[in-house]
């Protein structure tokens, strides 16, 4: 039931923000460069944009929209990456992470899409995958907090690569280290794939990535999470380390790994 009340909530949410972005589409043409990394809501001008691609690019700037309030930042002593907001319980809200980021103290600070911070604790981490948990105790949540996040909507189940529509359209969201905004990115599937390095099938986008954006989400066209971003393919002989090809660890391993947690 809660579930389904999740959904009803990003297809009403979702009517709203699509319809703020057509009318955004129509009066200036911005719109998302597909393959570019970029920063924050700055949208690239794309005066050739068909019908078809106008429509497109508007459903991705409402995928933005929702996605974003499920980022969060994750600073842990001197090091920092990116989250996605897991639960919103009563008590508490569970964000995920990168295991490498969370392992190196039990505490942690959050800063969430508002710049709105509050403390965190480490709940645990997965014993075999790159995928840790921390929690923040209601006391420290405030009500525009609250008001502002989005609890990630997680796909139930790993979809084999080749069931997995190659081309789809994606959007991988994460903190920007530097500052308060998202660092975003436009892209397609590629399909799930098995990668030693990370000890299991990952879902593989043609999408760009770097330093921060490791726990970050990635959402498909309706706003679903698919995975948590974990890492990439770099060129070696890039100027920039941004990852061109990005790996992330499906939501439905997630989902097995904070129901170990909580066994």
């Amino acid at each position: 039931m809660k579930r389904l009340y999740k959904r009803l909530i990003i297809v009403a949410l979702a009517a709203i923000f699509f319809a703020e972005a057509m009318i955004l589409n129509t009066a200036s043409g911005n719109g998302f460069y597909r393959g570019t990394l970029l920063s924050g809501m700055h949208m690239g001008f794309l005066s050739h944009l068909t019908d078809n691609d106008q429509m497109e690019d508007a459903r991705m700037q409402v995928v933005y929209q929702l996605a974003r309030r499920s980022i969060v930042k994750v600073v842990v002593k001197d090091s920092a990456g990116s989250g996605i907001v897991w639960r919103i319980n009563d008590d508490s809200i569970v964000i995920v992470s990168s295991k490498h980021l969370l392992m190196k103290d039990v505490k942690a600070q959050v800063t969430f899409c508002n710049e709105e911070c509050a403390d965190a604790e480490i709940m645990g981490y997965s014993q075999q995958y790159d995928i840790g948990f921390l929690k923040i105790d209601a006391k420290f949540v405030t009500a525009k907090i609250l008001r502002d996040i989005f609890e990630a909507v997680p796909v139930d189940e790993l979809t084999e690569e080749a069931d997995m529509p190659t081309e789809q359209p994606v959007l991988q969201v994460g903190a920007d280290l530097s500052g308060n905004k998202e660092h975003f990115a436009a892209g397609t599937v590629l399909g799930v794939g098995y990668e030693p390095v990370f000890n299991t099938e990952v879902l593989k986008t043609n999408c760009y990535s770097k330093a921060g954006m490791s726990g970050g989400g990635v959402f498909d066209a309706v706003g679903r999470l698919l995975g948590m971003i974990s890492g990439g393919e770099v060129s070696e002989d890039a100027e920039i380390r941004e990852a061109e090809v990005s790996y992330s660890l499906p939501a439905a391993l997630i989902l097995e790994e904070y129901d170990n947690l909580n066994k």
